[in-house]
């Protein structure tokens, strides 16, 4: 009549501990596209603060509430705009970089929140409609990759 514990019920759940050694390169790669994904924030506002610099501004960015990376991506179009008054192609490469930060954002949310269980090459997720993926080693190594390269067209702009 009381409440059924997951411990009390017949279902396969690994615990966390159990996923080591041979979860390593799975656990470690997650690890990976957090930090990618945080260092890509941080890239941002460094650009971001770098432009206001150039431009004679001293806040900071974010002073009292992180802001959200459409925030950032939003400011950082506006800021590029009033610099490059007559030449858009720095807006259309914030453009490309914003539909590849999107991609990988899903991707990071399919990681993060469906992570089901390590499989053989990879990880099974669930994406938001439920459907169960099977994500390779190598999509995450790329994904991470991506990341990386995102960062670095950010700081050319």
């Amino acid at each position: 009549m009381g409440v059924q514990l997951v411990s009390d019920m017949d279902v396969n759940v690994k615990p966390v501990s159990a996923y080591a050694p041979e979860d390593a390169a799975l656990l470690c790669g997650v690890g990976r596209l957090v930090c990618a994904w945080t260092m890509l924030e941080q890239s941002l506002e460094a650009k971001i603060g770098m432009l206001r610099d150039a431009m004679g501004d001293v806040r900071t960015v974010g002073a009292r509430t992180r802001p959200t990376m459409t925030k950032l991506m939003t400011e950082l179009r506006t800021m590029v705009a009033m610099r490059d008054r007559r030449n858009a192609s720095a807006l259309t490469e914030i453009s490309a970089i914003e539909r590849d930060m999107q991609r990988i954002d899903r991707f990071r949310a399919l990681i993060i929140q469906g992570f089901q269980q390590p499989e053989p090459g990879g990880f099974a997720c669930r994406d938001p409609r439920n459907n169960q993926i099977h994500v390779s080693l190598d999509q995450l190594d790329a994904e991470i990759s991506s990341l990386e390269t995102v960062a670095q067209r950010l700081l050319s702009i």
